[in-house]
């Protein structure tokens, strides 16, 4: 596929998925799209996906005096989020036309408009000038990349010199069985992803592009919960999702991404993927 076709499917994925976020997943105070992290201690959905958020921003080690980049910001939940609790400037970018509208108006609506800003934008090619932020995070975002290594060497390049980047997303641990390769195909298809990278040429990817002090914090565990939650919902939505795809009332596209969120949890729990966060910090040329 090429790579305008596949950003029209990234924002078809979106903009068909929405709905469900909403209804099954993010609430209005977190308005979170990501997977949320259990710890020993947490309650409900709601804190996890706020611990997710906490995760970002304590290995950011953010501070109050920041320009930050969200790169893929989905509504701006985490976003507006760090400038609530943090006071910093959050610069958030997506090429979702609908997330945009959204994060803008959550945005006001919490009257952090003026520290939370919104804009279209691809974070492989920003537009922003060399060494623009001190820090950068991209949560479960870089997944949509066609090209992880052009979104590495942007990121690099409008960081300042000792900026921290911290990338949350889903890395291939193996994939060594059929049911593996399977899932993994419907996984990706369904959630608009062209592929993800193994854990290994990541890390590989931001040493060559001239990141240090790498560091990989393997949270698999830690989601585990929310993915077995996405799974059982997924499949008591999915019947409802064939009905519907029947009276043209939603796309094929739609089944297939309920079908991958079913998938995504065996892929978990078997170890072939890794949900994770590398941190990474830009070199000071001596």
């Amino acid at each position: 596929m090429k790579e305008e076709q596949y950003l029209k499917k990234i924002k078809r994925y979106y903009d068909d998925s929405q709905f469900l976020y909403g209804l099954f997943w993010m609430n209005k105070r977190n308005l979170a799209m990501h997977f949320g992290y259990w710890e020993s201690d947490t309650k409900n959905r709601h804190e996890a996906l706020l611990n997710e958020n906490i995760h970002v921003a304590k290995v950011l080690d953010i501070k109050s005096s920041d320009l930050i980049l969200d790169a893929g910001c989905g509504v701006g939940g985490t976003a507006i989020w760090i400038v609530e609790n943090y006071g910093a400037d959050v610069m958030g970018i997506t090429i979702v036309d609908k997330q945009v509208r959204l994060a803008k108006k959550y945005a006001i609506k919490r009257k952090v408009d003026k520290k939370a800003i919104f804009s279209f934008g691809d974070y492989t090619a920003t537009g922003y000038s060399d060494s623009s932020f001190d820090k950068i995070y991209a949560i479960e975002s870089v997944c949509h990349a066609i090209d992880k290594e052009a979104f590495i060497k942007e990121a690099y390049r409008i960081l300042k010199p000792g900026g921290k980047l911290c990338v949350c997303d889903y890395f291939i641990n193996n994939l060594v069985s059929a049911s593996d390769k399977k899932d993994y195909a419907l996984f990706c298809d369904g959630w608009a992803m062209p592929d993800l990278p193994y854990k290994t040429s990541f890390e590989s990817l931001l040493s060559k592009n001239g990141f240090g002090q790498i560091k990989f914090n393997d949270n698999t565990k830690k989601v585990l919960k929310s993915s077995l939650f996405m799974k059982k919902s997924s499949k008591a939505w999915l019947a409802i999702d064939h009905f519907l795809n029947r009276l043209h009332i939603v796309t094929d596209e739609n089944v297939i991404g309920t079908e991958a969120s079913i998938s995504q949890y065996n892929l978990f729990k078997r170890g072939a993927l890794y949900h994770g966060s590398f941190v990474a910090e830009k070199k000071i040329k001596k």
